[in-house]
């Protein structure tokens, strides 16, 4: 951000060497406006990194990340991200990049609501990564056809139990969030 600073304010100063005089670039009202730019950024990053996201554990500022394949993070020191008054850090967050040091660690962190996680965890549940991957019952350069599924190594049992689970995760998911409310 303090990049980001400088090169506007580099550009502030070759507009007024071009103009020959002071402009007014208006910087007040993006202030106004600033913390809802901010939120909409934060809920596209949210979409756009759906597979990148962590939940908070309930008694500690520990992390597990969401998605294929879970695991216990931190937040890296480095990062801004603010402890609320309790000092809690928000209940999810969406990350850039893991780094494994003596612990692992989420850099780029920043903070997303829940209602913006629901979705992308009913999506991220409900996605067949075998599949995605070109393993079993897809076939190279071709589309799977309704007979090479069912020949898939995932039985029918499986397949009608994969949606409970993905309500009961989610319900989960919601209870927790609610019990953490209920605290504050």
């Amino acid at each position: 951000m303090k990049f980001c600073k400088d090169v506007r304010k580099q550009l502030s100063q070759i507009i007024q060497k071009i103009a020959k005089g002071p402009v007014d670039v208006q910087s007040s009202l993006r202030y106004k406006k600033g913390e809802k730019d901010y939120q909409k950024l934060r809920r596209a990053l949210c979409m756009g990194y759906g597979n990148q996201l962590a939940e908070r554990m309930l008694h500690h500022n520990g992390y597990h990340t969401l998605g294929y394949r879970s695991q216990l993070v931190q937040v890296h020191p480095s990062s801004v991200l603010e402890a609320d008054e309790d000092g809690q850090l928000p209940d999810y967050v969406m990350y850039h990049e893991l780094i494994n040091t003596s612990r692992p660690f989420m850099r780029n962190v920043c903070a997303v609501e829940m209602s913006w996680v629901l979705p992308i965890l009913k999506k991220l549940e409900k996605m067949d990564t075998n599949r995605l991957s070109g393993g079993a019952g897809v076939s190279k350069g071709c589309e799977p056809t309704k007979d090479k599924l069912t020949n898939s190594p995932m039985k029918e049992g499986n397949d009608s139990k994969k949606p409970d689970s993905v309500d009961s995760k989610i319900q989960a998911a919601r209870e927790r969030y609610l019990a953490r409310k209920a605290k504050r």
